[in-house]
Protein backbone atom coordinates (compact mmCIF):
# COMPACT_ATOMS: atom_id res chain seq x y z
CA UNK A 1 0.00 0.00 0.00
CA UNK A 2 1.44 3.37 -1.01
CA UNK A 3 0.19 6.82 -0.10
CA UNK A 4 0.85 9.69 -2.48
CA UNK A 5 2.26 12.59 -0.46
CA UNK A 6 3.44 16.02 -1.63
CA UNK A 7 5.35 18.42 0.61
CA UNK A 8 5.91 22.10 -0.05
CA UNK A 9 8.60 23.23 2.38
CA UNK A 10 8.68 26.82 3.59
CA UNK A 11 11.45 27.38 6.14
CA UNK A 12 10.30 28.25 9.66
CA UNK A 13 6.63 28.32 8.62
CA UNK A 14 3.95 26.31 10.49
CA UNK A 15 3.08 22.82 9.28
CA UNK A 16 -0.35 22.42 7.64
CA UNK A 17 -1.75 19.08 6.45
CA UNK A 18 -4.50 19.16 3.79
CA UNK A 19 -6.93 16.25 3.31
CA UNK A 20 -9.28 16.26 0.31
CA UNK A 21 -12.82 14.89 0.14
CA UNK A 22 -14.54 11.91 -1.44
CA UNK A 23 -14.25 11.41 -5.19
CA UNK A 24 -11.28 13.77 -5.53
CA UNK A 25 -7.56 13.83 -4.80
CA UNK A 26 -5.10 16.47 -3.63
CA UNK A 27 -5.13 18.18 -7.03
CA UNK A 28 -8.41 19.74 -5.90
CA UNK A 29 -6.48 22.20 -3.71
CA UNK A 30 -5.03 23.96 -6.77
CA UNK A 31 -4.71 27.71 -6.31
CA UNK A 32 -5.79 27.46 -2.68
CA UNK A 33 -2.69 25.40 -1.82
CA UNK A 34 -0.55 27.77 -3.87
CA UNK A 35 -1.85 30.72 -1.85
CA UNK A 36 -1.33 28.87 1.45
CA UNK A 37 2.25 27.95 0.52
CA UNK A 38 3.33 31.52 1.26
CA UNK A 39 2.38 31.03 4.90
CA UNK A 40 2.89 27.33 5.63
CA UNK A 41 4.90 24.21 5.00
CA UNK A 42 2.23 22.08 3.32
CA UNK A 43 1.66 18.34 3.29
CA UNK A 44 -0.90 17.22 0.68
CA UNK A 45 -2.07 13.61 0.72
CA UNK A 46 -4.18 11.54 -1.66
CA UNK A 47 -6.40 9.51 0.67
CA UNK A 48 -6.08 5.70 0.38
CA UNK A 49 -7.53 4.28 -2.82
CA UNK A 50 -8.11 7.72 -4.33
CA UNK A 51 -6.06 9.68 -6.84
CA UNK A 52 -2.45 8.50 -6.92
CA UNK A 53 -2.56 6.50 -3.66
CA UNK A 54 -2.59 2.73 -4.07
CA UNK A 55 -4.19 0.33 -1.64
CA UNK A 56 -6.91 1.00 0.87
CA UNK A 57 -8.18 -0.50 4.12
CA UNK A 58 -11.12 -2.91 4.14
CA UNK A 59 -13.48 -2.02 5.62
CA UNK A 60 -12.77 1.58 4.69
CA UNK A 61 -13.00 3.23 8.11
CA UNK A 62 -11.62 6.52 9.42
CA UNK A 63 -9.53 4.83 12.12
CA UNK A 64 -7.95 2.51 9.54
CA UNK A 65 -7.17 5.48 7.27
CA UNK A 66 -5.54 7.26 10.22
CA UNK A 67 -3.32 4.21 10.78
CA UNK A 68 -2.11 4.56 7.18
CA UNK A 69 -1.47 8.30 7.55
CA UNK A 70 0.36 8.37 10.86
CA UNK A 71 3.84 7.59 9.51
CA UNK A 72 3.48 9.97 6.55
CA UNK A 73 2.65 13.26 8.28
CA UNK A 74 4.57 15.82 10.37
CA UNK A 75 4.98 15.14 14.09
CA UNK A 76 3.11 18.37 14.87
CA UNK A 77 0.81 20.25 12.50
CA UNK A 78 -2.47 22.02 12.00
CA UNK A 79 -4.87 19.80 10.04
CA UNK A 80 -7.35 21.02 7.43
CA UNK A 81 -9.89 18.57 6.03
CA UNK A 82 -12.44 19.26 3.32
CA UNK A 83 -15.69 17.25 3.23
CA UNK A 84 -14.83 13.59 3.94
CA UNK A 85 -11.29 14.72 4.67
CA UNK A 86 -12.72 16.60 7.63
CA UNK A 87 -13.99 13.34 9.11
CA UNK A 88 -10.55 11.78 8.74
CA UNK A 89 -8.91 14.85 10.29
CA UNK A 90 -11.30 14.67 13.27
CA UNK A 91 -10.41 11.00 13.76
CA UNK A 92 -6.69 11.74 13.53
CA UNK A 93 -7.04 14.54 16.10
CA UNK A 94 -8.99 12.21 18.41
CA UNK A 95 -6.40 9.43 18.17
CA UNK A 96 -3.28 11.63 18.19
CA UNK A 97 -4.16 14.91 19.95
CA UNK A 98 -0.51 15.56 20.82
CA UNK A 99 0.26 15.81 17.09
CA UNK A 100 -2.56 18.18 16.12
CA UNK A 101 -2.04 21.85 17.01
CA UNK A 102 -5.36 22.89 15.56
CA UNK A 103 -8.16 21.47 13.41
CA UNK A 104 -9.96 23.13 10.50
CA UNK A 105 -12.84 21.50 8.65
CA UNK A 106 -14.28 22.91 5.42
CA UNK A 107 -17.75 21.95 4.16
CA UNK A 108 -17.57 18.89 6.38
CA UNK A 109 -20.08 17.10 8.57
CA UNK A 110 -19.14 14.86 11.50
CA UNK A 111 -22.14 12.74 10.53
CA UNK A 112 -22.81 12.90 6.77
CA UNK A 113 -25.89 10.65 6.72
CA UNK A 114 -29.05 11.59 8.61
CA UNK A 115 -29.84 9.99 11.96
CA UNK A 116 -32.84 10.45 14.20
CA UNK A 117 -30.92 12.96 16.32
CA UNK A 118 -28.99 14.52 13.40
CA UNK A 119 -31.29 15.71 10.58
CA UNK A 120 -28.77 18.19 9.14
CA UNK A 121 -27.18 15.70 6.74
CA UNK A 122 -27.87 13.86 3.49
CA UNK A 123 -30.72 11.39 3.58
CA UNK A 124 -30.14 7.65 3.77
CA UNK A 125 -31.91 7.33 0.41
CA UNK A 126 -29.47 9.78 -1.23
CA UNK A 127 -26.46 7.92 0.14
CA UNK A 128 -27.83 4.57 -1.04
CA UNK A 129 -28.47 6.06 -4.47
CA UNK A 130 -24.82 7.12 -4.70
CA UNK A 131 -23.69 3.61 -3.73
CA UNK A 132 -25.94 1.98 -6.31
CA UNK A 133 -24.95 4.45 -9.03
CA UNK A 134 -21.26 3.83 -8.40
CA UNK A 135 -21.74 0.12 -9.00
CA UNK A 136 -23.35 0.74 -12.39
CA UNK A 137 -21.34 3.74 -13.64
CA UNK A 138 -18.47 5.25 -11.64
CA UNK A 139 -17.67 8.11 -14.02
CA UNK A 140 -21.27 9.23 -14.45
CA UNK A 141 -21.79 9.22 -10.68
CA UNK A 142 -18.66 11.28 -10.06
CA UNK A 143 -19.74 13.77 -12.73
CA UNK A 144 -23.09 14.14 -10.97
CA UNK A 145 -21.34 14.52 -7.64
CA UNK A 146 -19.15 17.42 -8.76
CA UNK A 147 -22.20 19.16 -10.22
CA UNK A 148 -23.86 18.97 -6.79
CA UNK A 149 -20.73 20.49 -5.24
CA UNK A 150 -20.92 23.60 -7.41
CA UNK A 151 -24.65 24.05 -8.08
CA UNK A 152 -26.06 27.35 -6.83
CA UNK A 153 -22.71 28.66 -5.61
CA UNK A 154 -20.90 31.81 -6.68
CA UNK A 155 -18.53 31.13 -9.60
CA UNK A 156 -20.09 27.67 -9.80
CA UNK A 157 -19.62 27.28 -13.55
CA UNK A 158 -15.89 28.10 -13.42
CA UNK A 159 -15.41 25.78 -10.45
CA UNK A 160 -17.21 22.96 -12.26
CA UNK A 161 -14.85 23.30 -15.24
CA UNK A 162 -11.84 23.00 -12.93
CA UNK A 163 -13.27 19.96 -11.15
CA UNK A 164 -13.99 18.24 -14.47
CA UNK A 165 -10.35 18.69 -15.48
CA UNK A 166 -9.20 17.17 -12.18
CA UNK A 167 -11.65 14.29 -12.50
CA UNK A 168 -10.45 13.51 -16.01
CA UNK A 169 -6.81 13.40 -14.86
CA UNK A 170 -7.17 11.13 -11.86
CA UNK A 171 -7.56 7.44 -11.18
CA UNK A 172 -10.31 6.01 -8.98
CA UNK A 173 -9.26 2.81 -7.27
CA UNK A 174 -11.79 2.72 -4.45
CA UNK A 175 -14.64 5.23 -4.76
CA UNK A 176 -17.23 2.67 -3.67
CA UNK A 177 -15.23 1.46 -0.68
CA UNK A 178 -14.33 4.98 0.48
CA UNK A 179 -18.00 5.98 0.40
CA UNK A 180 -18.45 3.67 3.41
CA UNK A 181 -16.59 6.19 5.56
CA UNK A 182 -19.38 8.74 5.12
CA UNK A 183 -21.66 6.48 7.16
CA UNK A 184 -19.53 6.96 10.26
CA UNK A 185 -20.52 9.23 13.13
CA UNK A 186 -17.61 11.36 14.35
CA UNK A 187 -19.71 13.58 16.63
CA UNK A 188 -18.34 12.07 19.88
CA UNK A 189 -14.76 12.55 18.68
CA UNK A 190 -15.43 16.16 17.62
CA UNK A 191 -17.10 17.00 20.92
CA UNK A 192 -14.15 15.60 22.90
CA UNK A 193 -11.39 17.55 21.12
CA UNK A 194 -9.51 20.06 23.25
CA UNK A 195 -7.26 21.71 20.63
CA UNK A 196 -8.47 24.85 18.78
CA UNK A 197 -11.12 24.01 16.16
CA UNK A 198 -12.54 26.07 13.28
CA UNK A 199 -15.38 24.78 11.08
CA UNK A 200 -16.16 26.51 7.78
CA UNK A 201 -19.38 26.11 5.78
CA UNK A 202 -21.14 27.47 2.69
CA UNK A 203 -24.74 28.61 2.87
CA UNK A 204 -25.44 27.23 -0.65
CA UNK A 205 -23.92 23.80 0.02
CA UNK A 206 -26.20 21.03 -1.27
CA UNK A 207 -24.20 18.24 0.41
CA UNK A 208 -23.69 19.69 3.89
CA UNK A 209 -26.75 21.80 4.79
CA UNK A 210 -25.99 25.13 6.43
CA UNK A 211 -28.05 23.97 9.44
CA UNK A 212 -25.09 21.71 10.22
CA UNK A 213 -23.09 24.81 11.15
CA UNK A 214 -25.31 25.60 14.11
CA UNK A 215 -25.48 21.95 15.15
CA UNK A 216 -21.69 21.59 14.97
CA UNK A 217 -21.34 24.76 17.00
CA UNK A 218 -23.26 23.06 19.79
CA UNK A 219 -20.93 20.04 19.61
CA UNK A 220 -17.66 21.96 19.59
CA UNK A 221 -16.61 25.13 21.38
CA UNK A 222 -14.52 26.20 18.40
CA UNK A 223 -15.11 28.85 15.77
CA UNK A 224 -17.91 28.48 13.20
CA UNK A 225 -18.12 30.50 9.99
CA UNK A 226 -20.61 30.33 7.11
CA UNK A 227 -19.61 31.94 3.80
CA UNK A 228 -22.50 33.62 2.04
CA UNK A 229 -22.86 32.42 -1.54
CA UNK A 230 -20.47 29.48 -1.11
CA UNK A 231 -21.36 25.90 -2.00
CA UNK A 232 -19.36 22.78 -1.15
CA UNK A 233 -16.05 24.38 -2.16
CA UNK A 234 -15.63 27.70 -0.31
CA UNK A 235 -11.89 27.57 -1.01
CA UNK A 236 -12.73 28.06 -4.70
CA UNK A 237 -15.53 30.64 -4.60
CA UNK A 238 -14.17 32.52 -1.56
CA UNK A 239 -10.50 31.63 -1.81
CA UNK A 240 -8.96 34.86 -0.48
CA UNK A 241 -11.36 34.96 2.46
CA UNK A 242 -10.73 31.32 3.39
CA UNK A 243 -6.95 31.81 3.15
CA UNK A 244 -7.20 34.84 5.46
CA UNK A 245 -9.30 32.87 7.96
CA UNK A 246 -6.90 29.91 7.93
CA UNK A 247 -3.85 32.13 8.41
CA UNK A 248 -5.50 34.02 11.26
CA UNK A 249 -6.69 30.83 12.94
CA UNK A 250 -3.24 29.25 12.82
CA UNK A 251 -1.57 32.40 14.14
CA UNK A 252 -4.01 32.40 17.05
CA UNK A 253 -3.73 28.63 17.64
CA UNK A 254 0.05 28.27 17.70
CA UNK A 255 1.45 30.30 20.55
Amino acid sequence: MGLYVERYANADKPELVLLHGWGMDSQVWGGFAEALSSYFTLTLIDLPGLGRSTGFPEPYRADAVVDMLVAQVPKRAVWLGWSMGGQVAIEFAAQHPERVQGLITVASNPCFVQRSDWPCAMSEATHQQFEQSLVSNVNKTLQRFIMLQTQGAEAGRDTLKQLKRILKAQAHAAPIQSLQLLREDARPQLAALTMPVMQLFGDKDLLVPSAAAQACGQLSKGEIKVYEGAGHLPFYSHQAEVVDDVVRFVQESIV
